[in-house]
């Protein structure tokens, strides 16, 4: 029931203290990496080989402060899984970004700027789309929720809070501005964040299906387009899904009123499964 405790009290602070936000600093991330640069020779080794070493050494100095932790007291290793659990799922954050979103829909348009969207969406700062930006972001509402929420709990579920923090470091590395990575480097990143991403996305997509129409959903996953690109799939699969949960034909604030509402559903779901297997002993 630890795991189960600590998603759920993770979740609970988020949702209750509006200001975590400014003490998950996600500085520390760029200025760790400094330091762990500094003992590489940029002539020996590549942009991509140093990205790798310094996340295989995120994963095992967090297992290795956790270990320590958990001799050293219970207590404390709960306390700390639950501090790395906090930094890392993004869930009522995320959401409050929504609400900011759908204001400003409903009551001043014009003030919705592209770093707003981006924000959001940091998956479309690519995007040559110039027109319709903003239903090209409500549609990817569905993979970003992926990113915040779903894909740390499944990680954190699988390998431990290391494993949940090493994630939300990749993730740091793909969308945030504080890392300077070529496109070359990120795309070697992505097909790591494929393999991670598989499970979850699809677990997410059928469990759309119990939340909502199964008969939409599932006819939707058995007609799925998707790329021959590995990253792009996983974000294609989870959207393309997501299409078919709310009606794209009403205005866009109610579009993103019903995608919060199924995104909820699904949330609540997976947790239910998760104390089920909980409370029967399958996790600790």
């Amino acid at each position: 029931m630890i795991t189960v405790s600590l998603i759920l009290i993770a979740l609970a602070i988020e949702y209750f203290y509006d200001d975590i936000k400014k003490y998950r600093r996600n500085d520390f991330v760029i200025k760790s990496y400094g330091l762990f640069d500094q003992f590489f020779n940029d002539d020996k080794y590549s942009k991509d080989v140093k990205f790798s070493l310094y996340l295989l050494a995120v994963l095992f100095f967090a297992m290795l402060l956790m270990t320590f932790a958990y001799y050293l007291s219970s207590v404390i290793y709960y306390l700390l899984s639950l501090l790395l659990v906090l930094f890392s799922i993004r869930t009522n954050e995320y959401n409050r970004e929504i609400e900011e979103f759908k204001i400003k829909l409903e009551f001043n348009k014009d003030s919705i700027d592209n770093k707003m969207l981006y924000s959001l969406c940091p998956n479309l700062k690519q995007t040559r789309a110039k027109s319709n930006i903003n239903n090209l972001v409500i549609k990817n509402l569905f993979f970003n929720s992926m990113r915040n929420t779903f894909s740390v709990i499944f990680v954190f579920i699988l390998l431990g809070a290391p494993a949940a923090l090493t994630y939300k470091v990749i993730d740091l590395m793909l969308y945030s501005d504080i890392f300077k990575i070529n496109i070359q480097t990120k795309n070697n990143i992505k097909k790591y964040v494929y393999f991670i991403d598989y499970i979850p996305v699809r677990l997410a997509s059928y469990t759309l299906s119990i939340v909502s129409n199964y008969d939409r959903v599932i006819d939707k996953i058995n007609n799925l387009k998707l790329s021959n690109n590995m990253y792009l799939s996983n974000i294609e699969y989870i959207n393309q899904t997501g299409e078919a949960v709310y009606d794209a034909s009403q205005k866009e604030t109610d579009q993103i009123i019903q995608i919060q509402n199924i995104l909820s559903r699904t949330l609540i779901a997976w947790l239910s499964i998760i104390f089920l297997l909980g409370i029967t002993g399958f996790f600790i």
